[in-house]
């Protein structure tokens, strides 16, 4: 074991994905003191994490480019990217770039090398470091804190940062039984599973949202003309996005609801309203989006639960709407009678060598229905930190250096996001951004909200370094 002691003003982040590397991309241009960063990540390229490391040019952001810049104060950024370096990595950028969503892999690309450059640039000496390995312990204390990875070296600096990501659920008793199966794909973005689907007659989509139009895009891509067919417990649809106005702010009228059923009530109302005037009911999210970290963080933990059980899969499809081109696709194989969706819970897998059964239980109806594919499309949701059984979070509740968030999602931490023990204490210099906070900051997980976090936790980290000047 190699004891790694980083001279101060040091900040070491687990976990190299968008959240971890725009962190660090902001400590960097921000600093006004010599920093040595230290990002622990085992993937080979820093800023792409889950989302961003599909290498298949149908998968889409799902947004138009002229909202995800990197800096707030230059929205146009990364549509100017986008026309400099588009083509070199394959895409020809079109005439309306910033209404445009480019492929995830080229958006991941952007990321990287806009950290490269920060680093590249750093002033002061600043430095940033890459260590391809996994967390495996963390120890804290009031002044410096020690990460232990899986290759023996522990990292010892000031500041941590938990910025890792998302966790796919472990698979059911009853999906369990598919593990291993040839026409079973348990990730929706495993590209060697898909391939050996694109001889199958009728597949069976586990997940209507977007990780079934990724799906989709996907089988199409490769040249499958077979049948889809989609459930989900609720039998919701995800819709594409359309390019409208935010609807008008109807919340800041006579102050923001406290409960989820006065939300639902408003929010209904509105939407008849909007029905009424002949406009687009897209533009009711965008309205509603700027409120959900004080709505969230204004209700009691019955009122976010409550939400959680009864809206939030009505919340998903709403705000998460896939991006046009992704849903043209979708489209098409719906309008060639290819595509059936509809609500149906799994009651169970029956396998054969070639085949997998699957019992639906429709309405009153019990239905066994033999497909020669099977993708589970529930995507990456796992946010119960006490069910993930990766080691570095399973260490990390059982050392009690976090707790997992009343909720049951994430872990806890103050409105900031700074963590919370199992003592109740807050770190002075542990904090986490993104997906961890999703019981803290509901929304936790687009590009923007984890922007926002980022800009506000690189201040609040580089407050701490830098010398206070008297006037």
């Amino acid at each position: 074991m190699r004891i790694d002691r980083i001279a101060h003003q040091s900040v070491v982040l687990v976990g190299g994905g968008f959240a971890g590397a725009v962190t660090a991309l902001k400590l960097l241009e921000r600093t006004e003191v010599p920093l040595k960063i230290t990002i622990i990540e085992p993937r080979e390229e820093l800023g792409r994490g889950v989302a961003y490391s599909t290498a298949e040019p149908v998968h889409l952001v799902n947004g138009p480019s002229g909202i995800f810049s990197l800096h707030p104060d230059e929205p146009d950024h990364l549509s100017r990217w986008l026309v400099e370096n588009g083509p070199a990595h394959g895409w020809t950028p079109p005439d309306d770039v910033g209404s445009s969503s480019p492929p995830r892999y080229l958006y991941g690309t952007y990321v990287r090398d806009e950290l490269a450059r920060a680093a590249k640039t750093a002033r002061l000496g600043s430095t940033l470091r890459h260590v391809r390995s996994s967390a495996t312990a963390l120890v804290a204390t009031p002044n410096r804190i020690q990460i232990t990875t899986s290759a023996g070296l522990v990292v010892e600096a000031d500041e941590a940062v938990l910025a890792l990501g998302v966790f796919q659920p472990r698979l059911s008793p009853t999906e369990a039984r598919l593990a291993g199966h040839s026409r079973f794909a348990a990730n929706p973005w495993d590209a060697h599973a898909l391939d050996r689907l694109v001889d199958s007659s009728e597949i069976l989509l586990i997940g209507s949202s977007l990780s079934m139009v990724d799906a989709v895009a996907s089988m199409e891509a490769r040249g499958y003309r077979g049948r889809y067919r989609v459930v989900s417990r609720r039998g919701q649809f995800v819709e594409g996005r359309r390019t409208v106005e935010a609807a008008r702010d109807f919340l800041a009228d006579g102050g923001l609801p406290l409960s989820a059923r006065e939300l639902l009530s408003r929010v209904k109302a509105e939407r008849r309203a909007i029905s009424a005037a002949g406009a687009d009911w897209q533009g009711l999210p965008l309205a509603i989006r700027p409120h959900i970290l004080s709505l969230w963080q204004g209700a009691s933990d019955h009122e976010r639960l409550r939400f959680t059980r009864h809206l939030r899969a009505f919340w998903d499809v709403t705000a998460h709407r896939s991006a046009p081109e992704s849903h043209q696709i979708v489209e098409r194989v719906i309008a060639e009678r290819r595509l059936q969706h509809g609500r149906a819970r799994i009651l169970g897998f029956s396998t054969k060598k070639d085949a997998i059964s699957v019992k639906l239980k429709v309405g009153m109806d019990v239905e066994s229905v033999s497909f020669d594919g099977v993708i589970d499309c529930r995507g990456h949701q796992l946010h119960d930190w006490s069910q993930i059984s990766d080691p570095f979070v399973k260490h990390l509740i059982a050392s009690g250096e976090v707790r997992p968030h009343s909720t049951g999602y994430g872990i806890d931490a103050t409105p900031a996001g700074d963590l919370i023990n199992e003592d109740g204490l807050v770190h002075r210099n542990l904090s986490a951004i993104g997906h961890p906070l999703r019981g803290v900051a509901w929304e936790s997980s687009s590009i923007t909200e984890q922007r926002a976090q980022a800009i506000a936790l690189a201040d609040r980290i580089l407050a701490k370094f830098t010398p206070v000047r008297v006037a």
